[in-house]
């Protein structure tokens, strides 16, 4: 449980029951992302605190309470939103970003310890004969698939991804599979190089004095169709607006406490559209089928893994400016 900045204990609690509707769980792996890593580090601002992190999980079902049937042992993973099915966001099928949304490990409590309960519509089967630990990579790939939708049609079009941390890797992945012409934008060499591998192709260091230049030269001085923003910082926000083309889609996925210095002459010039991404929404059934048809790119994106009582080590990590490190993941016992 994180219980304020950078600041981590272990508690002994008792074996949750499931509601009727519920079904217990016991993780297999637990991924850990970019909203965890500005949890323990208090720039969270969805987050209070204490609070048990962490919802990308695969897991092994333990007790079903509901008329799913779902057998003692069965792999799953598990979306982790709630949404009220109400707001206004609800009422127009998105869901993803409900203006009363409960993520676990973010509004309510998540899935790093030994037992979980979630709601048995949450649950999704894996399939047989799949290795059941590469699908705590579920929900960052449905992320990914959805920051992507929002875009549009990128077939043959310049995307710009201005940030190569979990999320942007997964987006350059993402948008190679849908055709797109990427350009990968970070202040890492070893992101960068990492993302050419993925299929990135053009490669930007964001420190470079003629980046943008770069950024120009390669879209014949129009700037990209889409800019997607995935780091959370004041910075990227500038930097994706004033490289997208007129009449360009900017996506914002980064989190960030940090106020950016925005033109709205700018936008209103080049009349871009300005899209926020939240969560996902309907791309869990893609995600699973990605990850059972080709899981090795994307188990190759995991660096590190912990085990549960290192789980301190893990947080620390994903709060390093130091170590390279990519996705990092925490695995529990069989």
């Amino acid at each position: 449980m994180i219980i304020g900045q950078g600041e981590v204990v272990f508690l002994e609690e008792p074996e949750p029951r499931p509601d009727a509707g519920q079904v217990l769980c016991k993780p297999l792996s637990v991924g850990l992302c970019g909203t965890d890593k500005l949890s323990f580090s208090g720039e969270m601002p969805a987050v209070e605190y204490p609070r048990v992190p962490c919802h990308e999980v695969s897991a092994m079902v333990i007790d079903d309470n509901s008329s799913r049937g779902l057998q003692p042992g069965t792999a799953v993973c598990i979306d982790p939103y709630n949404s009220c099915g109400q707001c206004h966001a609800c009422r127009m099928g998105r869901s993803n970003c409900c203006k009363f949304n409960q993520t676990l490990g973010v509004q309510r409590d998540g899935v790093l310890r030994e037992r979980f309960v979630v709601n048995a519509d949450r649950v999704y089967e894996v399939p047989n004969g799949s290795d059941p630990r590469v699908f705590c990579l579920t929900e960052p790939l449905a992320l990914a698939l959805h920051i992507v939708e929002r875009a549009g049609d990128v077939q043959g079009r310049w995307c710009l991804v201005a940030g190569i941390g979990n999320v942007g890797k997964m987006v350059v992945s993402v948008l190679r599979g849908r055709g797109a012409r990427i350009i990968a934008w970070s202040r890492s060499s070893e992101n960068l190089h990492q993302a050419r591998t993925l299929g990135a192709d053009v490669v930007v260091g964001a420190l470079d004095p003629d980046a943008t230049t770069q950024v120009l030269d390669v879209t014949d001085g129009e700037g990209v169709a889409v800019a997607f923003e995935t780091a959370g910082t004041s910075q990227t926000v500038e930097v994706c607006i004033k490289l997208a083309a007129y009449a360009g889609r900017v996506v914002l996925v980064g989190h960030s406490r940090q106020v950016s210095n925005v033109s709205g002459s700018e936008i209103v010039f080049k009349e871009l559209d300005i899209l926020g991404s939240r969560n996902s929404s309907g791309q869990f059934a893609r995600a699973i089928e990605m990850l059972t048809r080709c899981p090795t790119p994307w188990r190759e994106m995991i660096s590190d893994r912990f085990s549960f009582v290192r789980s301190l080590e893990a947080f620390e990590l994903t709060s390093s400016k130091c170590i390279p490190h990519g996705r990092i993941v925490i695995d529990f016992p069989d």
